[in-house]
This record gives structure tokens, C-alpha cells and sequence, in this order.
């Protein structure tokens, strides 16, 4: 200050100049974070202006406390244009600086850039504030303290901008404490500057005076208290609901995170096991077969399928069958350890990832411990279980070059483990894939026959072990295919079952079995009942007994003439559904006989609470009658069972008269096989019928 015109400093209003600056400045860096934080470009905007108007006015606001801190002999008045003109200057030089650093990687030379336009913009406030001052002559400036009070801005302006900025490179939110010393070092360039400034300062000794236009410094102190109210109360505001949607959207975004990783779980991990599921697992090996062809390295995929699964689930029940599942996947982990990618990719198989590096003999020793860690006991909810495993191993690149193809192979590879025994594994070899195609080509030339109509039905007769009459016929599916030749059914059905088609084929059959036996009715030909086989999955077929309805009645055949044959096995799945449905299938006059039976489950206690009219003994008893003793007391019980339930007996498979003569012994009512005749086409069963019809007596006795 000149001593022309001496002034003293009321040290309470400087320190509060102070706190309004650094308040100021804290307010400004908090919303200037926003600005890098926030994605739109609106919000972007409205976030920079915010800031820029609060660091703006607090400059502005601090300037003129620190005029009011000074004490002169006369009384000041400030000019109202002029002192806008200087806010006007805080703020666009506030938003000028904010924007130069919030944008880009902060350079230096954009850094230098910010705090010269934020201190240049200090100055021009502080001096254009000045000249608001009614003073003649003017007020004029010391060179030196001038030129100081402009360094000082711009120093601490690119300070303060450089703290702001690297307080959080990363777009977080940083702690309020490095908030609070960035801007107590903005402060300090702020009140630097205006008190610097107002050092350099030489005002003439009664040079100012007071126009009507003027405010005075009451008029002055009351404005600048409301500016600064302002301030204080936009930066509540702000503060608070950026408080706010920053905690929402730290909820909304965790909450997502939580939502993705569990989606994802979910997508992409079996439910039962948790392990990977097939999705995930030839995702992780596309990633393999890329390092791999980098690196030149081999590794291998195993496919394992559980031996004898079907049973377990069938007659344990299905909670027993998942429990196997669980307990198999952590045994499979358990024996190859973390760095083996172990994955369900259907009901009761696995596939297995090695790692890059993994040659052959050492898939050989992890695939080896698989087999082994199968072949154990399960303890599963009180029961003891016991199965094996079959595993295929492919190799890369040996074997493929991209995943279907290995994929592929090590699932041909654990088919031919299981024709050759089960419980034990195979690499893939050349000629493995036959039998896959021989299946693929198998369903093919299947579903084409059925279509064209080229499976026809052969018939073979039941008769009676007392007077030899024909008392029935039994349907077989027959396929000759010119590229195939003779298809036996023991092809066709598991073909038929695993591809969906057993129901249409089954419908065929039954529909082809009753229109022809109606015909030969109706032309007076014979009266007796044709049998027809019925697999589980038809069994357990929702419109079953609608559709045999449908069939008796376009076909024209008498209910009583139809009877259905199924398997211990087929009927044990679900005995309480099967015993309701073949209670229905009853109730419309279809008969119900027990196929091949002794082989399955010889459930005795379910078997007589099912509505059955007969059991038929399987051809392996019936061969054994006379040369194996346990096969003769096998017939023997059965028939002797089937009596006491009031069923009638059909031995299969009676091809010497040795053999039926041993049935007639025990009293069973019916035998087929080719003592009597194979099974016959339309036409050979139309002449055989003839024949049998007119050389009854002399048919064997």
C-alpha cells in the first residue's frame, strides 16, 4: 500500500476472505470430478458450469471481503457495472481453466495452459474489481508487486489444478481430505494474489470520493453476503445429491454386478454340479486351441461317460441318480486336480480340458485316474452304488485341429471304450468314427423308411400247449433297406428311442398291426389277438391311451383282440403312473402281458398290484429247460407264480418238442417259437394259417 493513503487490515474479515476462497475452491473441485466422472454430454456441461460458477463467485465474493478487511481514512464506493463485469471474469476464467484440464489426458502443457487461465482470470477480477473503486486520479500499481501478484496466481493456480486432477486419475471419487488440500492451495493462490495485489496498489491521499451511482460498503456487505450464501448453499445442495446418486448408483451398480455374475453363473455352470456346462466349456477350449496353435503345444480332451447310470436312476429313483451325478463330478475333480478344466455336458457325462503341454502318456495316467476313481463304491442316501466309467481321449493335434473335431473323437473314442467292456478308456483311432456314422446314417435311412413307408410287420403265432389252436399273434417291426439290407429290431429300437422316433414308430405298428388284424376279421380268416410291444418312453407317452382309442376305432378292431406287451423295466420306472395308465388301457378291453419276464426287476410285491393278463417267459429260460437246472427252476417258479395270480403263461422261444414238452408238464397255456413257426409276412401267415387250420391234428402233440 502507498504511503500516501495508509489503511489497516481487520484480521477476522481476512481470515474469513480465506475461508470463502478455500470453501469456494473445494466446491469447485468437487463438481469439476464430476465433470470426468460423468459419461452424457449434458450432464458434463451442466457439471463444468456448476463449477465454474461456484469457483467463480467465491473468487469474486473473497476479493471483496478482502476489500472490506481494509480499513481507510474515507469511505469507498464501488461502481455496480464495473464490479459485475469483475464477477462475470472469476466465472468464465473458473469454467475456462476446469474445462482445459477435465478434458484429455492432463499434459503439461495443458496443465500450464489451466493455470494460466485461472490465474490470469484471478487477476482481471482483482483489478477490474479495483478500478470498480470511484477514485480520482485512478489508482496506480508498483511494476513489481504488480507482476508478483500475477505470479503468484498462476503458480498456485496450476498447483491447485494439478492436485485436482491426480487427487483421482482413475474417475473415483476422491477422499474429502485431498479435496479439502487442493483446495486450501487454490485458497492461498486466490487471497496470494488479492493481497499481493493490493500491496502494489498506490492510492492517492483523498483521491476517492462517492457517487449517487455507487454502493456503499454496507450496501457492498450485505450484496457479497448473499453472493457468498449463495455459494454456501448451491455447494449444500450439490454436494448433497451428488452424494446421493453417487451412493444409488454404487447400490444400482453392485446390485448389477451381483445380478451379471449370477446370470452368468447361471448360463454358464450346470445347476446340479455347478461345474462348467458344455456352453463354457468349448468357449475355454476355442481359447486353448488359439495359445496352443501359438505355442505349438499339445493338450488333450477326455469325454467320460458314467457305465450303468440308467439303472441307478431307474431303480434308486432320480434323487439318488442326482446325488451320483454330484458325487462323480467332485470325484472326477478330485482326481485331476485345479488345472483340469472339468465340465457336465450332458446327463451322466463329463468332459475333461488338460492343460497346454499335456501329451499322451500323461493323458494316459489323468484319464486312468478317472476310470479308477469311478470304480469305487458311492454311499448315496443309504445306498450302496457301484458303477464304472468309459472315457475317449483325443488329442491335439493329432487327433483334430479344431473343437469339433476333438469333441467329436473323444466322444467316438468313449463309445468304443464301452464296446470293448466298459470301465476302462481309449484313444482315438483312425476307423472310430464308422460307428458313429453308422448311427448318424442308421437314424437317417430310419426316419426316411418311415416317411416312404418302407418297414412292413411280420407276425408270429401264439398256440395253445393243449389242443395246439392258434390263439394269437405277436407284431414285429421288420426293415429290410436296400443300402442297409436287413435291419434286426435290436438296431432299430435304441436308434428309435435315443432320437425321439420310437413314438411315431410306435404309433406306425400299432396302427399297421390292428388294421391288418381287422381284415383278416372281417374276410373270416381268424379271431384271435394280436400282441404289440410297447417301449417305456410310449408308455409313459401323455395321450397313450387316446391314441389307442383313436386306433381301435379307425381300424375297426374289437378292443379284446389287442393286446400290449411290456417290459418289467418299462413299467417299473414309474409303477404308480404306469399302473394307472395300463388300469385305463384295461378299462377299454385291451389286454396287458409282462414280456421277457425274469430279466428285469421281478418285483413281486409291485408286480401283482399291476391289472396284467399273462407273463411270457424269455426265450434264455425256455432254451435252458433241459440242459440247465437253474433255468428249469426259473420256468418252473415262474409259472407256478403266474398260476397263483391267475395269469396265463406264454413260453418263448420253444423250438424242440423236448422243450414244449416241458411246458406242458408245468401246465403253461401258450408257446411261440419255431417248433411251430418264425415269424411271418402277410402273406406266408395268411398260407400258414390255412394250413394249420386243415393239419391241426397233426401238428405236434
Amino acid at each position: 500500500m502507498n504511503p500516501l493513503m495508509q489503511g489497516t487490515y481487520d484480521l477476522a474479515l481476512v481470515a474469513l476472505s480465506y475461508f470463502v476462497a478455500v470453501m469456494a475452491s473445494f466446491t469447485a473441485l468437487d463438481l469439476a470430478g464430476r465433470v470426468r466422472a460423468t459419461k452424457t454430454a449434458l450432464a458434463r456441461r451442466l457439471w463444468l458450469w456448476g463449477g465454474g460458477f461456484a469457483m467463480g463467485t467465491g473468487i469474486w465474493a473473497m476479493h471483496f471481503i478482502g476489500m472490506l478487511a481494509l480499513t481507510l481514512p474515507m469511505q469507498m464506493g464501488y461502481d455496480l457495472p464495473i464490479t459485475l463485469a469483475s464477477m462475470l471474469a472469476a466465472v468464465g476464467a473458473s469454467v475456462l481453466a476446469l474445462k482445459i484440464v477435465n478434458v484429455g489426458k492432463l499434459t503439461h502443457a495443458r496443465l500450464g495452459l489451466g493455470g494460466l487461465a485461472m490465474g490470469i482470470g484471478i487477476c482481471i477480477m482483482h483489478y477490474v474489481g479495483m478500478a470498480a473503486m470511484e477514485m480520482e486520479p485512478p489508482i496506480r500499481y508498483q511494476m513489481g508487486l504488480f507482476l508478483a501478484s500475477v505470479l503468484v496466481a498462476i503458480s498456485a493456480s496450476v498447483a491447485a489444478l494439478w492436485l485436482a486432477f491426480n487427487l483421482n486419475p482413475n474417475r473415483d471419487r476422491s477422499p474429502w481430505w485431498q479435496r479439502l488440500l487442493a483446495a486450501l492451495v487454490m485458497g492461498v493462490a486466490i487471497c496470494g494474489m488479492h493481497y499481493t495485489g493490493m500491496a502494489a496498489a498506490i492510492m492517492p491521499e483523498h483521491g476517492m470520493t462517492m457517487e449517487a451511482s455507487a454502493l456503499s460498503p454496507v450496501q457492498l456487505s450485505v450484496t457479497i453476503a448473499l453472493v457468498a450464501g449463495c455459494i454456501m448453499f448451491t455447494s449444500l445442495i450439490l454436494s448433497v445429491y451428488d452424494a446421493h446418486l453417487a451412493s444409488r448408483n454404487a447400490r444400482l451398480a453392485d446390485s448389477l454386478q451381483k445380478a451379471n455374475a449370477e446370470l452368468q453363473a447361471m448360463v454358464l455352470h450346470d445347476p446340479l454340479t455347478r461345474l462348467p456346462n458344455r456352453l463354457l466349456f468349448e468357449d475355454r477350449l476355442d481359447k486353448i486351441l488359439a495359445w496352443a496353435r501359438r505355442q505349438q503345444q499339445p493338450f488333450g480332451v477326455f469325454f467320460v461317460d458314467l457305465d450303468r447310470f440308467k439303472n441307478v436312476n431307474d431303480s434308486l429313483g432320480h434323487h439318488v441318480g442326482d446325488a451320483l451325478i454330484k458325487a462323480a463330478a467332485q470325484r472326477i475333480q478330485q482326481s485331476l486336480g485345479e488345472n483340469y478344466l472339468v465340465a457336465r455336458v450332458g446327463g451322466d457325462e463329463f468332459m475333461v480340458l488338460t492343460p497346454t503341454g499335456t501329451d499322451k502318456d500323461e493323458c494316459v495316467v489323468m484319464a486312468s485316474r478317472v476310470v479308477e476313481a469311478m470304480a469305487g463304491a458311492f454311499d448315496l442316501d443309504g445306498h450302496e452304488v457301484r458303477i464304472s466309467s468309459s472315457v475317449g481321449v483325443s488329442l491335439y493335434p493329432a487327433n483334430g485341429i479344431d473343437k469339433h473335431e476333438l469333441m467329436i473323437h473323444a466322444d467316438a473314442a468313449m463309445y468304443h471304450a464301452k464296446a470293448a467292456g466298459r470301465n476302462n478308456l481309449q484313444f482315438f483311432e483312425q476307423g472310430m468314427l464308422s460307428a458313429a456314422e453308422q448311427l448318424n446314417n442308421l437314424e437317417k435311412r430310419l426316419r426316411q423308411a418311415l416317411e416312404q413307408g418302407e418297414l412292413s410287420l411280420a407276425y408270429q403265432p401264439k398256440i395253445a400247449t393243449d389242443d395246439n389252436s392258434l390263439k394269437g399273434l405277436e407284431a414285429l417291426l421288420r426293415w429290410y433297406d436296400a443300402e442297409l439290407g436287413t435291419v434286426p429290431p435290436d438296431r432299430i429300437i435304441p436308434v428309435a428311442e435315443d432320437t425321439g422316433l420310437i413314438l411315431p414308430l410306435g404309433e406306425w405298428v400299432l396302427r399297421t398291426a390292428c388294421a391288418q388284424t381287422a381284415a383278416w376279421h372281417r374276410e373270416g380268416r381268424l379271431a384271435v389277438p394280436v400282441a404289440v410291444n410297447l417301449s417305456a418312453i410310449q408308455l409313459n407317452q401323455h395321450d397313450l391311451v387316446r391314441m389307442v382309442q383313436k386306433i381301435l376305432n379307425e381300424t375297426g378292431l374289437a378292443p379284446q383282440f389287442l393286446e400290449l406287451e411290456l417290459t418289467e423295466s418299462a413299467v417299473m420306472q414309474n409303477p404308480e403312473r404306469a399302473r394307472a395308465i395300463l388300469q385305463e388301457l384295461r378299462d377299454l378291453g385291451v389286454a396287458i402281458s409282462i414280456d421277457d419276464f425274469g430279466t428285469g426287476y421281478s418285483n413281486l410285491a409291485q408286480l401283482k398290484r399291476f391289472p396284467i393278463d399273462r407273463l411270457k417267459i424269455d426265450r434264455s429260460f425256455t432254451a435252458g429247460v433241459l440242459t440247465d437246472s437253474q433255468d428249469a427252476a426259473i420256468v418252473q417258479a415262474v409259472v407256478a407264480l403266474a398260476h397263483s395270480l391267475k395269469l396265463d403263461v406264454v413260453a418263448e422261444g420253444v423250438e424242440t418238442q423236448e422243450q414244449l414238452d416241458f411246458i406242458r408238464a408245468l401246465n403253461g397255456q401258450q408257446y411261440q417259437g419255431y417248433l411251430c413257426s418264425k415269424a411271418l409276412g402277410v402273406r406266408e401267415l395268411e398260407r400258414f394259417i390255412d394250413s394249420w387250420q386243415t393239419q391241426e391234428n397233426t401238428v405236434p402233440a
